[in-house]
């Protein structure tokens, strides 16, 4: 079930905003693919906005989304595997058209004038009220317009928004590629040899090499 979803109706061109909690196991389910893990939930503030736009699949609302992520991950570190601490802070900001069904889309009804007067009145009363919406219309579409390099561009299905494959690579797109635990990490070390402690049992088939193995030191020693 989508953590992040809303329908289209409730999104008008005053604006919608929310405050949605990202919580750790959302998060580490997301980005489980990507060994990543949060370490503590994270958050999103957004606000949807709509605008009308001609389809031919029948029409529907353009919905602009712009928003903020936030979120603290971890993940290994490309020298040593140790945890890596990614600080998530970025801007989301979408473009989505609505794909409407064409089984559902229906052509607009045209109207038609009554004869007589009331025929005139009515025209130019529609007329009147076409202009006003076009130039509400007009004034929504300047203020949310956007550049390729502005927005991305996707779509929705015309009824309901669903932000979590959004804001999931948003986050993704933060995480960098070849990530440190440190700038100064000397990697991964090699592994310190130690004297075998009171109680450690030899596996019985190496006896060969470690009897080989004392007898080198021994020599070894006696050399000095």
């Amino acid at each position: 079930m989508p953590l992040i979803e809303v329908s289209a109706h409730s999104i008008d061109a005053a604006g919608l905003k929310l405050e949605v909690e990202l919580p750790v196991a959302w998060l580490d389910d997301e980005l489980s693919d990507a060994s990543v893990t949060a370490t503590a939930p994270g958050h999103l503030t957004t606000r949807l906005s709509s605008t009308e736009t001609s389809m031919r699949a029948g029409g529907g609302k353009a919905i602009v989304v712009r928003g903020r992520v936030r979120a603290a991950l971890t993940t290994p570190c490309a020298r040593c595997t140790r945890p890596a601490t990614v600080d998530v802070n970025t801007e989301m900001t979408l473009l989505l058209q609505p794909v409407v069904s064409a089984k559902v889309a229906k052509p607009a009804a045209k109207a038609h004038g009554h004869a007589g007067g009331h025929g005139h009145a009515g025209q130019a009363g529609a007329a009147e009220g076409a202009a006003e919406r076009k130039d509400k219309r007009k004034e929504a579409e300047e203020e949310y317009e956007f550049t390729a390099e502005e927005a991305d561009t996707d779509t929705y299905d015309g009824e309901t928004v669903v932000l979590d494959a959004f804001v999931r690579e948003a986050i993704l797109l933060e995480v960098p590629n070849f990530p440190l635990c440190s700038e100064d990490c000397p990697g991964i070390g090699p592994a310190a040899e130690h004297a075998p402690e009171p109680g450690d049992t030899l596996d019985p088939r190496l006896a060969p090499l470690a009897a080989l193995r004392a007898k080198l030191t021994f020599e070894k020693k006696n050399k000095e």
